[in-house]
């Protein structure tokens, strides 16, 4: 009688994550491989969504399913609202898991899962580009920030609040493709001017990540940095949780840091002051500007030497993580 072999343990994926996600690792075979390399929001991506599923199917990580996949996406939900994620989203989740168990068959002895395609598993999802303005919108924009005067006198509006720089530089960071969540997680601190060479070094916040503690080095625009020095002149702060030199860029009257909810409340009135730019409708959107091209062109989110260059399938060229 032939005794069953027993089912090989399923091992600790966190070292065969890391490893694979670094762009090196080791096979059972022995042999080391290099991988592509990714920017650092899609490892930030990858490492989240990877996270959640070992922590969901902790005790039958060698057992994935369709139903399981589809059940775990469909379960989803944003750190920042609690709102379940778009079906784009979900469909990368999907394609995360996918590619992670295909990576555990061909390198690491272990399977086979026999996993359907992604369509199978999520259904067929379109593709949803985000919209994208046209240049002389981006253009008229800055020229209208340019030229933005600042509010109107008012009851209960102090010097303060009338002054243009809150606004204006709300708009520089868009123009210069910083997501809206990006711009209020920016810091005062996270900033380095180069008077000789007119570059503003920066440590910016990932665009994904939901919170403003992950960030890495790359330069804006010369001009953002003169708006955020005229800022600071009136720019308010608590001690609690803002400070005069350190603490988000961008604070409200109060000197609290702004909700990305509430960001176009900061682009409207550059936006009124123009009568082609307020004829857009419907009105423009702050995520979609921050999408659009940058009136800087290549000058915006310069490569520093410490962040690679990105190409558009998401692979970076160059060094950097996978």
């Amino acid at each position: 009688m032939t005794q069953d072999r027993a089912p090989r343990p399923f091992p600790d994926p966190l070292p065969i994550r890391d490893a694979w996600l670094s762009g090196n690792w080791t096979s059972a075979s022995g042999d080391v491989h290099a991988g592509r390399l990714w920017d650092e929001d899609s490892v930030y991506r990858w490492e989240r969504y990877l996270d959640h599923w070992f922590v969901e199917h902790a005790h039958d990580q060698g057992e994935p399913t369709p139903e399981k996949i589809r059940a775990w996406a469909n379960s989803l939900v944003r750190a920042d609202n609690g709102h379940r994620l778009s079906p784009p989203s979900r469909a990368r989740a999907v394609s995360v898991v996918l590619s992670w168990y295909d990576h555990l068959e061909r390198y690491h002895d272990l399977g086979p899962f026999r996993l359907p395609r992604r369509w199978k598993i999520i259904g067929v999802i379109e593709p949803n580009e985000p919209r994208k303005y046209q240049p002389w919108v981006t253009d008229a924009l800055r020229t209208a920030a340019d030229r933005f005067q600042g509010l109107p006198p008012a009851p209960g509006r102090g010097l303060a609040m009338q002054h243009p720089s809150r606004h204006r530089l709300a708009c520089y960071l868009l123009l210069a493709n910083l997501r809206p969540k990006q711009v209020t997680h920016l810091r005062l601190e996270n900033l380095a001017p180069d008077e000789k060479r007119k570059i503003l070094h920066a440590k910016i916040p990932l665009k994904h990540h939901a919170d403003d503690t992950t960030v890495y080095n790359g330069t804006l625009p010369w001009p953002i940095w003169r708006t955020v020095q005229d800022f600071m002149t009136v720019r308010r702060y608590d001690d609690d949780v803002t400070g005069y030199d350190y603490g988000p860029v961008l604070t409200t009257r109060s000197g609290l840091p702004y909700k990305w909810q509430n960001f176009r409340e900061l682009i409207r009135p550059i936006v009124a002051s123009d009568p082609d730019l307020a004829e857009i409708q419907p009105p423009l959107q702050p995520d979609q500007l921050s999408h659009s091209k940058s009136p800087w062109n290549d000058w915006h989110l310069r490569d520093d030497g410490d962040l690679p260059a990105v190409d558009a399938q998401g692979a970076s060229r160059g060094r950097g993580r996978p």
